[in-house]
């Protein structure tokens, strides 16, 4: 949904800084103020399909702001998903234990130790969790103890956001 956010602001703010009435020079004010009359006649007898496009009067002033506005919001809705992405952390390892049915998946971390016990990280898997081998999305059921998996997660709250399984 950040993506589709983006793109939309950036169509609108290339509309605005790429459209006509941007690039007008002072001594061309009089044309947009004075707008040509068009004979329209030729054009009902054309199909909509290739009839010209009809052109509508836009103040020059009001199309920045506007894109600016859109740019703005978008940023503004997109700030908390940034948020949420920044605490992630990664982990490598193998899923020592699995709970289906409470979808937590314990996974044994490669390489860490606390004392003479191997450390382990417990992650709550939900509807959200990309699940991937690299080539097809996977789900909870292809996951089975001694698998080798990548995982991010969120450690305030123990959820994870990608699980790459090898």
């Amino acid at each position: 949904m950040e993506s589709k956010m983006k793109k939309s602001a950036l169509i609108v703010l290339a509309l605005a800084l790429f459209s006509p009435i941007s690039g007008l020079r002072a001594e061309d004010a009089a044309v947009v103020a004075a707008p040509a009359t068009v004979d329209t006649s030729a054009q009902e007898a054309m199909p909509a399909e290739i009839a010209p496009f009809q052109t509508a009067e836009v103040a020059p002033d009001a199309v920045i702001p506007a894109a600016l506005e859109a740019v703005s919001s978008a940023n503004e809705e997109a700030a908390p998903v940034a948020a949420q992405t920044e605490n992630l952390e990664f982990v490598s390892g193998e899923i020592a234990a699995l709970d289906e049915a409470a979808k937590k998946v314990t996974v044994k971390l490669y390489g860490e130790t606390e004392g003479s016990k191997e450390k382990s990280v417990t992650i709550e898997i939900d509807d959200t969790t990309d699940i991937t081998d690299g080539e097809k999305d996977r789900d909870i059921k292809s996951l089975v103890v001694g698998t080798e998996v990548d995982v991010e997660f969120d450690p305030t709250s123990s959820k994870a956001t990608y699980i790459f399984v090898y």
